[in-house]
């Protein structure tokens, strides 16, 4: 089942309270995990980190309901420091009353079941929750086409891991392979997505919002991403990490077999990514010969906006970065995960091209 709710920030105490009425849960004593989305040092006006009115009304509900809440992330910035810079700008430090945690203190390898990583490096935090709340953004990736309950957890992963499954895992399709196998490492007990203002084009740290006005929630998120993909106007098909996770018997992905309950329907004119993977036999002998060398969006860094920080050449997988005026991408060793683009935080990566010229005379 997926619960469709209408709400805005103002009101979100309320849209909690239906939810735990929905799902009443047994929270008194338990060790709850809030895992919001915090992908970099970006403000809640910014609509790329999940709202902290969210997460604020979550603590507040949970405390009421006697359990123990933890509040946490690894964001895309490396560093112990960044942690807690990541939380504080995004505005969920101080939303979480208290009970903010910085995932990089505590950490544990575990064994992964998985054809491409065998062991990654997660937060002890999400591992000794009795409870894990999963709280992603309703936004596009241009990696994996969509960004919700499944991709949110990658942020379990500590340090340098998120770099180590990149270079594992280069091709989109290994990439939402992994995804889905860290999702299964603690698949959580509730998802709840902001979906109030989400974001369409080139997620998740584009400059193009949309007010959806909705909270999604279920307890299985594959679902739940699911219906959010059909909201975008996608099918499960066209999205490789659901189509994983549906093989796997993880959650249904056909809308039409899923029990949604509140008024939902596709957002009319729904931009997604300007990037997209060719299928089969025919679909890989275009992409190797048209989309790669002609249509591919390359990346362009706006030197107005560069503050020349060096976040993008320090979490570039493969060292394709390098600082010189602004920094330069070398395209050959590029292989296109989209971390620099994702992580700078003053929004000064581009993309260009003739697919970026063609959708940019198409929504004029």
């Amino acid at each position: 089942m997926v619960l469709v709710f209408d709400g805005d920030y103002s009101q979100m105490e309320k849209v909690v309270e239906k939810i735990f009425h929905a799902f009443p849960f047994s929270f008194d004593g338990k060790k709850v995990l809030i895992k919001p989305n915090i992908l970099g040092p970006y403000p809640p006006e910014k609509g790329i980190t999940t709202h902290p009115s969210l997460v604020h009304a979550l603590v507040v509900a949970l405390k009421k309901r006697g359990a123990s809440c933890v509040v946490g992330d690894n964001p895309g910035a490396g560093g112990y420091a960044a942690n807690e810079r990541c939380a504080r700008i995004a505005g969920i430090f101080d939303a979480a009353d208290g009970c903010f945690v910085n995932f990089a203190k505590e950490t544990i390898q575990v064994e992964v079941k998985s054809r491409l990583v065998k062991k990654l490096v997660v937060s002890k935090r999400v591992l000794d929750a009795d409870i894990v709340i999963n709280v992603p953004k309703f936004k596009t990736h241009l990696q994996t086409r969509i960004t919700g309950a499944v991709k949110n957890m990658f942020g379990i992963l500590v340090g340098a891991e998120k770099a180590r499954v990149h270079l594992s895992a280069p091709r989109p399709k290994n990439f939402a392979e992994v995804l889905v196998d860290i999702y299964q490492i603690r698949i959580p007990d509730l998802t709840i997505m902001d979906a109030v203002v989400g974001m369409e084009g080139n997620g998740p740290s584009g400059k193009d919002l949309r007010h959806i006005g909705k909270i999604l929630t279920s307890t299985n998120g594959v679902s739940l991403d699911a219906v959010m993909a059909a909201m975008m106007g996608l099918t499960p098909e066209s999205v490789d990490y659901l189509n994983i996770s549906s093989q796997r018997g993880l959650g249904e992905v056909d809308t039409a077999k899923i029990d949604i309950q509140g008024e939902w329907s596709p957002l009319e004119k729904f931009k997604m990514p300007l990037t997209f993977v060719s299928r089969g036999f025919f679909g890989a002998t275009v992409n190797r010969l048209l989309y790669r060398p002609f249509i591919k969006p390359r990346l362009k860094v706006n030197a107005e906006l560069c503050t020349k920080c060096g976040v993008c050449i320090e979490h570039c997988p493969v060292q394709a970065l390098t600082l010189e005026d602004i920094p330069r991408l070398d395209e050959k060793k590029c292989i296109a995960c989209y971390c620099c683009y994702e992580l700078c935080s003053s929004q000064a990566i581009e993309l260009t091209g003739l697919m970026r010229r063609v959708t940019a005379k198409k929504n004029q």
